[in-house]
């Protein structure tokens, strides 16, 4: 995943981040986790001994107690995080998913990996639930999304949110993949859904939102987003939290928006500025993850954006969801059978016409 940072002329750049930074859970789950979960189990620890000494304490919150102080007991003897058949790691987006399981998927036995598959299809059913409305219009603008997870849940996250007479669309990539990936893109949409109606400055909503969701997750997670609105004129103002820079289609030629702000989560004091663009009636504001542009064909090589941009060419003036298909058809046709490597999601928004 690539992220807009400050160099130290202070202009912004798309920097890759280091493995042992975006993808330490995947590659090396034990030893970041032995630190981060250790603190989430001695407050489920807390809870479970306070509801002891209630009525309602039963047999199964006994479990979970005892359950809980093995898991403790684990991370003191250094094999938190190791399954206890074969002895290798745990998948990390299982381990955070629930902090207790001491088995990896290959040592569950089929009723087990029967009741995982139907919580993935629950997963993926209530996140679908949690999309916005496909090919939306008004008065004034035109907007679609096409959203390809890559596996059973997803990630990536498309909003819009009509609020006060201006359209409010958000996208965005949480960083990792599959359950708990989609789980902090839930979370994600229950903020956003509770800020806009607050009428707040945009970058004041961004840094709420920011706050809320470094607060409420692992050190290690963060999310690359752009959140902005539209109005009646055409008026867009963003805040970028370090993702992809959108593109303005339908003129004479595409332009790009740079990017700036370091992505939600990252750290919880940080603060964003915003951009404006005015879009002409016809011009379109494009959006996506990059799953889009670092989609690969059978010999690796990316897709990019420069392929993005000529894939738009002809298609640029038409519905959103006419240029969306041109642009997932030229990502299909130029991954030529490679498998999908990543979710990938795009938002095209088009301005139809001003007030008079």
């Amino acid at each position: 995943m690539f992220v807009a940072v400050g160099d130290k002329n202070g202009f912004v750049v798309n920097k890759e981040v280091s493995m042992d930074t975006a993808q330490m859970m995947e590659l090396s789950p034990v030893a970041p986790i032995d630190a981060m979960m250790r603190e989430q189990l001695l407050d489920r620890q807390a809870l479970l001994r306070d509801a002891q000494f209630s009525s309602a304490f039963d047999t199964d919150l006994s479990r979970l107690l005892s359950e809980v102080d093995a898991a403790l007991v684990r991370l003191d003897k250094g094999t938190y995080g190791i399954c206890e058949e074969c002895h290798d790691a745990i998948e990390p987006d299982r381990l955070i998913a629930d902090p207790l399981i001491k088995l990896c998927l290959g040592d569950l036995t089929q009723k087990q990996l029967d009741a995982i598959q139907d919580d993935l299809q629950l997963a993926s059913e209530i996140q679908k639930r949690l999309l916005p409305k496909s090919n939306f219009s008004s008065e004034f603008w035109q907007a679609d999304f096409a959203y390809h997870p890559a596996g059973v849940v997803s990630g990536d996250y498309v909003d819009l949110i009509p609020h006060d007479g201006e359209l409010y669309f958000i996208l965005g990539d949480v960083s990792g993949k599959g359950m708990a990936a989609s789980m902090l893109m839930s979370n994600l949409h229950a903020m956003f859904h509770a800020l806009v109606p607050l009428g707040l400055e945009l970058c004041e909503m961004m840094t709420r939102a920011n706050r809320l969701f470094a607060e409420s997750t692992l050190a290690n997670h963060y999310a690359t987003l752009v959140v902005g609105k539209i109005n009646a004129n055409g008026e867009v103002e963003m805040c970028n939290a370090g993702h992809l820079p959108p593109i303005v289609v339908g003129g004479e030629k595409s332009i790009e928006l740079g990017s700036s702000g370091l992505p939600l989560g990252m750290f919880s004091d940080s603060s964003f500025i915003s951009s404006g663009v005015r879009l002409n009636p016809g011009e379109t504001l494009l959006l996506f993850t990059d799953g889009v542009t670092e989609a690969n064909d059978l010999e690796e090589t990316e897709f990019g954006t420069d392929r993005l941009r000529e894939s738009i060419n002809g298609s640029a003036t038409g519905h959103p969801t006419e240029l969306l298909q041109t642009c997932v058809n030229a990502v299909a046709a130029f991954r030529n059978g490679a498998a999908r490597n990543d979710d990938m999601t795009m938002l095209a928004l088009k301005f139809t016409g001003a007030v008079n």
